[in-house]
């Protein structure tokens, strides 16, 4: 079967409900890109995230490509409001709750892409739905890897 992007879309769909979030987003790392955009998004509200670019180190997004591991923001860490405002995704998506994961194939240690997720109402991630994001990223990552292999 070859994978394209409503396949991708469809599986971010599926995230999206496994883990009650309202918002989740891909954005694919290419060797040659000189900027990183959420290109893949589900659940948004508007359109303002197509002229976002991260930054390595900056805002949620840029802690999880600059550290190389999950990074979340929600009620559990104590300044969550103030950290909030630095994010322009959270902002522009009005978004309590966000998580962001890189996407690396298990072989592997180079970021293919990174994977927002994030929750208007509740301010909270729960144990089971970051473990179900987790489990997921192979998926992901082998999905985005065949749409990437196909657009080129």
């Amino acid at each position: 079967m070859a994978i394209d992007d409503a396949t991708l879309l469809r599986e971010l769909e599926r995230l999206r409900s496994l883990t009650s979030c309202d918002f989740v987003a891909i954005a694919p790392l290419h060797e040659h890109a000189a900027r990183i955009r959420w290109q893949y998004v589900i659940g948004n509200s508007n359109h303002r995230y197509q002229q976002m670019v991260i930054k390595k180190g900056q805002g949620l997004a840029g802690s999880a490509l600059r550290l190389g591991r999950c990074v979340k923001l929600d009620d559990t860490y104590p300044q969550h409001h103030q950290e909030r405002l630095h994010c322009p995704l959270m902002l522009a998506e009005q978004l309590q709750a966000a998580a962001v994961f890189p996407l690396v194939p298990n072989a592997s240690s180079q970021i293919k892409g990174l994977l927002f997720i994030g929750k208007r109402e509740q301010t909270r991630f729960e144990h089971g739905e970051l473990l179900a994001v987790q489990e997921n990223i192979d998926t992901l990552v082998s999905y985005l890897s065949e749409v990437e292999a196909a657009v080129e």
